[in-house]
């Protein structure tokens, strides 16, 4: 595969002394936030009008991860994950193997889920996978910009614990 570059600045929305801008180049992350209500919290996890957002949403997925579940490494050529942890607690890591890139080998690993809502934008080309560190069930959604071609999958794999990407999973 050959992974697509991006050469658009990084953005970064946030809150809190703690926070650094991603590594990966094209990588953003948004902070949500909860809204407490009189009956819980409520937070926005997507808007098409917000400034970060490059896209129409064509696909939405929601993503339930087994306790200590690991998911493949895995990038697309085209499509743009929008990644938001709703339950749980997430290790998302990042390498960027685009050829192109200024961040050209760089790692990012990003916790998130109910306690500490963000949305991740992922570009294409940049490898990620996800770890459920929460004992039990944690779940995401994935918006993006492409609806899935099941005849031609934009969705390359190498499974947990390949050689071809830093042990950071």
């Amino acid at each position: 595969m050959s992974p697509i570059g991006m050469s658009d600045p990084q953005t970064v929305v946030a809150g809190g002394s703690r926070f650094h801008p991603p590594a990966i180049t094209g990588v953003q992350i948004v902070e949500l936030g909860n809204v407490m209500t009189k009956s819980g919290y409520m937070t926005e996890l997507f808007r098409a009008d917000w400034s970060e957002i490059g896209i129409t949403a064509k696909q939405v997925n929601w993503v339930q991860l087994n306790a200590n579940a690991v998911t493949d490494w895995h990038c697309h050529a085209q499509q743009t994950d929008h990644l938001v942890g709703v339950g749980g607690n997430i290790k998302l890591a990042l390498w960027d193997g685009r050829e192109d890139s200024a961040t050209k080998g760089a790692s990012e690993i990003i916790r998130f889920g109910a306690a500490r809502p963000v949305l991740v934008i992922v570009p294409p080309g940049v490898w990620h996978a996800l770890r459920n560190e929460s004992g039990m069930a944690a779940g995401y959604i994935n918006v993006f910009n492409e609806p899935y071609d099941y005849a031609k999958p934009d969705n390359f794999r190498l499974v947990p614990g390949t050689h071809e990407i830093p042990d950071i999973l």
